[in-house]
């Protein structure tokens, strides 16, 4: 279902707002949860793999702000569903306890706040281009 927004006349993607509440908890939680844990597999596998999988986060974050009538929603969304996705990442890690294939830097503690913060940074130019059509 498609709608259009108040500002520009522009359509939306499945707009968040009208979607069921199942429907919100799976694309702004368990997708980014499940594609972090991926990601954490896949940090002590392959670094190729790994970086295939951010990329794809990347372009999942910014779909996920087209879902959304405005920048500010777009980022909100971005920031929850990229902390998530970091979270994920460092917890399947420390589970799979395998020597990772890319670097986290000094503090791979900070990961959750870096994705959270391309999270925000990709959702609210999804959110920005929604609004423009």
């Amino acid at each position: 279902m498609t709608s259009a927004t108040p500002q520009s006349g522009a359509r939306l993607i499945h707009p968040f707002s009208e979607q069921p509440t199942a429907g919100k908890i799976v694309v702004a939680v368990v997708a980014p949860a499940l594609l972090g844990a991926l990601s954490g597999w896949l940090l002590g596998m392959t670094a190729g793999g790994y970086w295939v999988v951010q990329v794809v986060a990347a372009i999942g974050g910014f779909l996920a702000g087209l879902e959304h009538r405005s920048a500010r929603s777009g980022a909100i969304r971005g920031v929850v569903g990229g902390a998530i996705f970091g979270t994920s990442i460092l917890l399947v890690r420390a589970i799979a306890d395998r020597t990772d294939h890319v670097s986290l830097g000094g503090t791979p503690a900070l990961l959750p706040i870096i994705t959270a913060l391309a999270g925000a940074i990709l959702g609210a130019l999804g959110g920005w281009r929604s609004r423009i059509g």
